[in-house]
């Protein structure tokens, strides 16, 4: 491709011949909207409803029900899991059970709707430097997530775990490659990368390359989490893009930043660059 024309963002794998799929995620009271977004561009859909534990602990049902006629005819449907205060790898089992008890349940929500992949955040912790804690968070990520993928998995849904506070790819990386499960992925957010990373996200993909089934792409200012619209803040996007077309070309693109609005326009910018 000859250098100064426009980059071509087909999300095209010249090696492997694949295409990145894209997607926007919706909060709130936007879903219906979104998904005829989605529906009119042959776009995915991730829905955030059962993330919350208001939603969680309220009519569950009529949340399903509603979220399985508004997704219906949407090529791909992803679900993110509940994050806060969870910790799956608490050294207290009451903490764990209740985040065993509060993904169960967003879990079973996700496979009612049809969901194919499920994100759910790592929560690790950098702060506790001793490289015995990153050793023994790994196995118990690995002894609380891996009985969840084998539930995942016979129902044809990904658990793809997002990077939140992690300074460095390799943490993800080591994580999936030992869990050796094929419904265990790694999901990046790179705005989380800008904002608690030194680590170019380009750099993040390259490494975690085929591990790497979900993205979410947002912008921000490096100093804290502001899902701006792609292009609207600091991130190198050609390179992160480049990036994921070579080293993770089956990776799906999620537009993240929660609102329908900024979503259209961070995918008419994603395929303008």
């Amino acid at each position: 491709m000859e250098r100064g024309i426009k980059f071509v963002l087909q999300f095209w794998s010249v090696r492997n011949k694949e295409m990145n799929r894209l997607a926007i995620n919706t909060v709130g009271d936007e879903l219906e909207a979104s998904a005829d977004f989605c529906r009119a561009k042959g776009l995915g859909l991730e829905v955030s409803a059962f993330a919350f534990p208001d939603n969680l602990d309220s009519d569950i049902v009529a949340l399903v029900n509603r979220h399985k006629m508004a997704v219906g005819a949407i090529p791909l449907v992803l679900s993110h899991g509940p994050f806060l205060d969870l910790v799956a790898t608490s050294l207290d089992p009451a903490i764990v059970n209740v985040s065993r008890q509060r993904h169960h349940a967003s879990l079973d929500a996700a496979i009612e709707i049809g969901a194919t992949m499920y994100v759910a955040h790592t929560n690790y912790t950098p702060m506790i430097r001793n490289p015995s804690c990153r050793k023994s968070w790994a196995k118990r990520m690995l002894d609380f997530w891996l009985p969840f993928a084998d539930t995942a998995g016979d129902k044809g849904i990904t658990i793809c775990l997002e990077n939140v506070w992690e300074p460095a790819p390799e943490i993800q990386a080591e994580l999936v490659e030992a869990g050796k499960h094929p419904h265990l992925r790694a999901s990046f957010d790179n705005g989380h990368a800008l904002v608690f990373s030194k680590v170019p996200s380009s750099t993040w993909v390259e490494i975690l390359g085929d591990r790497l089934a979900h993205c979410h792409l947002h912008d921000n200012s490096g100093k804290w989490d502001e899902h701006k619209p792609v292009g609207d803040g600091k991130e190198d996007w050609k390179l992160l893009l480049s990036s994921l077309a070579r080293f993770s070309p089956r990776a799906v693109l999620v537009a993240e930043s929660d609102r329908l609005d900024r979503n259209r326009m961070s995918i008419e910018r994603l395929k303008s660059f």
